[in-house]
């Protein structure tokens, strides 16, 4: 009886650890050069760092030529395998941790949306062929000025080199099925998110 006893313990032990949460981390990455940027947008939007020194005149280029810029992205963004150019998918089960770290050297943010669509920069929409904003990036003014949406557990803003708690599996920020995540400042910067059930 002592040895059946243990051998239940153990099966529900193993059980229990192959259910075990984990965490997922959400790298965002970017390469602006902090004087080229910060010289056209504004002192700060780009810090110092180890991230890349892509000029700004060269950012907007890439944009007019292929609509996104490859280093900003969420990593990884694109899943190139056979040539076939989809998201990635980031799997998860109920319970798992997400943790947000940027890498780059501006702000970015982390936005569930429910149709991916353009952000909160009216200019780069234009440049990347998203001219409608996401409603859960901006609210459009009358006179057509773009305005932020406020942050919330599902509009995070996670500035350059900062590393930040994202949502739980399951949770009412990221719920069971799949959602559909984006920046607000560069709306190519995409993901998507597919919460798995226990029955999954």
């Amino acid at each position: 009886m002592k040895w059946l006893v243990a051998g239940v313990s153990v099966a529900l032990l193993f059980g229990a650890l192959a259910r075990a949460q984990t965490t997922k981390t959400i790298a965002m990455r970017d390469a602006c050069d902090p004087d080229s940027f910060n010289a056209v947008v504004g002192p700060g939007t780009c810090i110092p760092g180890h991230h890349g020194n892509t000029l700004f005149t060269d950012f907007i280029g890439e944009l007019q030529s292929d609509q996104n810029a490859g280093a900003w992205r969420f990593n990884p963004m694109l899943n190139a395998t056979e040539g076939n150019f989809k998201l990635v998918r980031l799997d998860l089960r109920l319970g798992d941790q997400t943790t947000i770290q940027n890498t780059g050297g501006e702000t970015h943010t982390f936005t569930r949306v429910k149709h991916f669509a353009g952000g909160f920069v009216s200019g780069l929409n234009a440049l990347t062929g998203n001219p409608d904003p996401a409603p859960e990036c901006a609210q459009v003014l009358p006179d057509g000025t773009l305005v932020p949406q406020s942050e919330s557990e599902t509009n995070q803003f996670v500035e350059a080199g900062k590393t930040e708690s994202g949502p739980t599996a399951g949770s009412s920020a990221l719920p069971p099925g799949l959602s559909r995540w984006e920046c607000c400042v560069h709306p190519w910067m995409r993901m998507v998110v597919v919460v798995h059930g226990d029955e999954d």
